[in-house]
This record gives structure tokens, sequence and C-alpha cells, in this order.
């Protein structure tokens, strides 16, 4: 399992657990983008993404996962991004 929900996760918006990472939960959505933690089917935790309301690049662990954003929370982390200036992410 790559991954604390067993998913494929390419493209998808989750939150991060609190206990490993702070901030709200606004500020925990993350964007998965690639790596092998993104594939249910494989072996490494690795997955490459990004914190929504601020644009941060970064790598984490797949058992960082907490579970799938809502559509309100990832609305609510784009509009912190555009309000702080940091461009729109699509």
């Amino acid at each position: 399992m790559a991954n604390s929900l067993n998913a494929n996760l390419h493209g998808k918006y989750v939150v991060l657990k609190d206990t490993i990472y702070r901030g709200t939960d606004i500020e925990r959505v993350f964007l998965c983008r690639g790596c092998n933690g993104c594939n249910r089917e494989t072996f490494g935790r690795s997955i490459s993404g990004e914190f929504v309301f601020d644009g941060e690049d970064t790598v984490i662990d797949g058992y960082a996962v907490s579970r799938f954003a809502t559509g309100t929370e990832i609305a609510e982390a784009k509009k912190i991004r555009q309000t702080k200036g940091l461009g729109v992410l699509l």
C-alpha cells in the first residue's frame, strides 16, 4: 500500500494528517501530482505535489495523507492563495 487511503491519488486533493503537519484543514490541503505514493499498486510511498494555499512544492510520505479534501476546503485554499497574490491553481 503506497498511501494511507490505498487509492490512486494522482491529480487528487487530499488533507494531510494534523499529527504530522501543522495548520488548519485548509492549510493542509495538498494537490498530489506524482511519484510512487500516488499509485496504490506500487511499493514506494513518496508523493510529490503542492500545498494549495501557498503553492509550496514538496514531497510527502503517503502515510501522511488523512483523507480526500472536500470541494469547500479546496475552494477556500485556492481563495487564500489568490488573496496572497500567488497566482491561480488550475
